[in-house]
């Protein structure tokens, strides 16, 4: 332990005092003996100090002042060095994983069982079975245009089975297949045909059941106007717009109210019949549909938007794997 010298300030006026007192004591002697003509000694120059020793005076004396010596404690607890620092216990921040934009839109029509000669149109049950199970083997994941239309995030590998026209093998061949593997599809429906009762295309009925399983969504390939003489919702030679606006529009309004009142589900996505477009329908069909496709063949980017997207059409040499990343 480090000895601390005591101030000397207050000893040094005591002494400084004494001294005088005896040199003043000490003159008179003096000037005493030389009056007489007597010498004086060191006794009579330097007489002895008598000096009381207090102990309680040097105790407040050797103790230094809290003032001037004494470590300030406050300051030393509340030094920055000698605090502890809060641990930083804020995560950081993940990074947002990146969005999947693609989808790959897979064009189906009609199916037949199997023995039964396929075309560019038409695949076997057996066919079909085999492309979902390649979908699933590689990780793609079936949605529908109500889960795009609501802007749901498209899983990493997305892929839209579209079933144009609404054969009745959608539902007698196609369907349990769906429920085998859990797949979505949407069927887009020439709905005047449901209405005529034409043999070889869906019932209401039919719809119904398929809609309430949750896999099947329906959308629209226009009313009656998919065969019509001018390929689809084409205009006509010599076709005005006003004419033309009132022989198209009301059979689109037609084609979604029919659906819209029979099945009781919203339609989101309109099929151009033909794959054919026209300038004169596109406001229209904006207006009335969240999303659209065409024949046009390649992937779709959906960050550019759900319309005019594009179609694979799925045949007898051109399988699911023709198209997609393995």
């Amino acid at each position: 332990m480090k000895l601390r010298i005591p101030s000397i300030k207050p000893l040094a006026v005591l002494l400084c005092l004494i001294l005088l007192a005896a040199c003043h004591s000490a003159e008179t002697d003096f000037s005493d003996a030389s009056s007489v003509g007597k010498s004086t000694d060191e006794s009579v120059l330097f007489p002895a100090v008598s000096i009381t020793f207090d102990p309680n005076q040097a105790q407040s004396m050797v103790q230094p002042s809290a003032s001037e010596d004494a470590p300030d404690r406050s300051a030393v607890q509340d030094s920055p060095s000698s605090v502890t620092p809060e641990p930083d216990t804020e995560p950081e921040p993940e990074p947002e994983p990146s969005r999947n934009s693609t989808l790959y839109v897979l064009m189906y029509h009609h199916f037949i069982r199997e023995g039964v000669p396929p075309t560019d149109w038409v695949l076997t049950e057996t066919r079909l079975r085999e492309d979902l199970r390649w979908l699933a083997d590689h990780g793609y994941t079936t949605v529908l245009p109500r889960e795009l239309a609501a802007g749901e995030p498209l899983p990493e590998r997305a892929v839209m089975l579209t079933f144009d026209d609404g054969y009745a093998s959608n539902y007698e061949l196609a369907f349990p297949i769906l429920q085998e593997y859990n797949a979505k599809a949407v069927i887009n429906l020439i709905a005047g045909h449901i209405v005529d009762g034409k043999s070889g295309f869906l019932s209401w009925d039919q719809c119904r059941e398929m809609d309430q399983s949750g896999l099947v969504e329906f959308g629209s390939h226009t009313n009656i106007l998919h065969n019509s003489e001018y390929g689809g919702i084409s205009r006509a030679p010599g076709e005005t717009q006003a004419e033309y606006e009132a022989r198209v529009f009301p059979d689109l309004r037609a084609g979604i109210d029919l659906i819209e009142e029979n099945i009781g589900t919203k339609v989101h996505l309109f099929a151009y019949p033909l794959g054919k477009t026209d300038d004169w329908a596109t406001d229209f069909i904006r207006e009335h549909f969240d999303a659209t496709v065409t024949s046009k063949t390649g992937k779709t980017d959906i960050s550019k938007g759900l319309y005019n997207m594009n179609r694979y059409n799925i045949s007898a040499s051109n399988s699911p794997g023709s198209f997609l990343p393995g």
